[in-house]
């Protein structure tokens, strides 16, 4: 079976609507239909020009770490920036679908990489453990953590997220590298915190 459409070239936003539409119900990785998006090709040259790779579909290979996968920043904005720690580690199916534009609206290259570095903190801590005695919620609660250490980091410059931008990154991004020890403990005693008010 074939369908053809015969649109104006400049209608390309109809176009978008109509690739979602029909490849929806297809096993199409949602990713990848909106990896032509102008969200995703802006955040692309943005964080290029952070000295970061940004990979907008999943057969582009993740190198190192300047290389960012778009659903690994889709998974930690939600969770740091956007406060959704819960959706971002058990709804990540919907992270191209239903919560696209909660995560990526007003997004900038500055304030998505600054996500995935915190997310990375968290991540190698919970999969490699500093801590002689890493608390026992360490591998359930890594995006709330990262939630936190965000915080944590916008506090100590009295900045709000929107405030993130390419002329402020490498000295937030050094500030996160510098502290990273003392935002994580401080991270897990607001969590032991929470969880002794709530016995």
């Amino acid at each position: 079976m074939l369908r053809l459409y015969e649109l104006a070239d400049d209608d390309q936003d109809f176009v978008r609507d109509i690739t979602y539409a029909t490849n929806s119900q297809n096993p199409v990785d949602l990713r990848d239909l909106h990896s032509n998006d102008e969200i995703q090709k802006q955040l692309e040259t943005g964080i290029s020009a952070l000295g970061y790779t940004y990979k907008r579909q999943r057969e582009e290979g993740v190198g190192g770490s300047t290389g960012i996968a778009s659903t690994i920043a889709a998974e930690a904005v939600l969770a740091i920036w956007r406060n959704k720690p819960h959706q971002a580690k058990f709804l990540r199916r919907e992270h191209f679908g239903k919560l696209y534009q909660d995560i990526f609206k007003n997004l900038n290259a500055a304030q998505a990489v600054l996500a995935v570095l915190i997310f990375r903190i968290v991540e190698n801590e919970r999969k490699r453990p500093t801590l002689d005695n890493p608390p026992e919620f360490l591998p359930y609660a890594a995006h709330y953590l990262a939630m936190l250490i965000g915080q944590q980091l916008l506090q100590s410059q009295t900045l709000k997220m929107a405030e993130i931008d390419h002329r402020n990154f490498k000295l937030l991004a050094e500030i996160l590298h510098q502290r990273k020890e003392i935002y994580l403990k401080d991270a897990f005693g607001q969590i032991k915190v929470c969880s002794c008010e709530a016995i």
